[in-house]
């Protein structure tokens, strides 16, 4: 045990009369203090269960997301069927037949008009020039026709060849010679046209 100096507080050895370090006297109340045990090193460090108050351990409370509150599920539209639509079909309009006519070349001094077939487009030109000029529409070049030789047109759906005056002259061969028209005359399909004295061509119907 030690005791405490009244004036300089110094700790005293319990033996020691007086104080060490200031000299004062150890005071009477200090020298009647029983002698107290040592207590156990231990015990100082012991606590005691009931002292000890302990809190209970706090849960980290996790805030969890929000659910989102659920849609009420709709019923989807069922997607519009396409109504069947009647195709009626139009009405086709009887195709009128077209007769087309053409000049075919049984014989020319001009080797690269044998045997070609030249259209005679009365559609676009309603009366068809022949002749050795380049202003006619049926060009034929042969010395011995003339420059505006001949024409052939349709008058009411019929077919007709005209001589302009030639100066050779235009035949149709009647199934034994060739005649001279004169004027203007009928001709049929398959019809033998010749112009001056070299070119012959005959008349076809498609």
């Amino acid at each position: 045990m030690t005791w405490k100096c009244n004036l300089c507080g110094y700790e005293n050895d319990d033996d020691a009369l007086f104080c060490i370090k200031c000299g004062a006297q150890k005071s009477s109340e200090a020298q009647q203090l029983p002698q107290q045990q040592p207590s156990e090193p231990q015990a100082q460090g012991v606590v005691t269960q009931q002292q000890v108050v302990t809190n209970p351990p706090v849960q980290a409370q996790v805030a969890t997301p929000q659910q989102p509150a659920q849609q009420p599920v709709l019923p989807q539209p069922e997607p519009a069927q396409p109504q069947p639509v009647s195709s009626t079909p139009a009405p086709q309009q009887a195709s009128q037949p077209t007769n087309r006519y053409y000049i075919y070349f049984i014989q020319t001094p001009n080797e690269n008009l044998v045997n070609k077939k030249v259209l005679l487009n009365f559609d676009l030109f309603p009366s068809v020039s022949m002749g050795r000029s380049p202003e006619n529409i049926v060009i034929v070049p042969d010395s011995e026709v003339s420059r505006k030789h001949a024409v052939i047109y349709l008058d009411n759906s019929e077919l007709y060849i005209e001589d302009l005056n030639s100066t050779n002259g235009t035949y149709v061969y009647d199934g034994k010679q060739f005649t001279p028209i004169k004027g203007k005359q009928k001709i049929e399909p398959n019809s033998i046209i010749k112009l001056g004295n070299q070119t012959i061509v005959r008349i076809l119907k498609e």
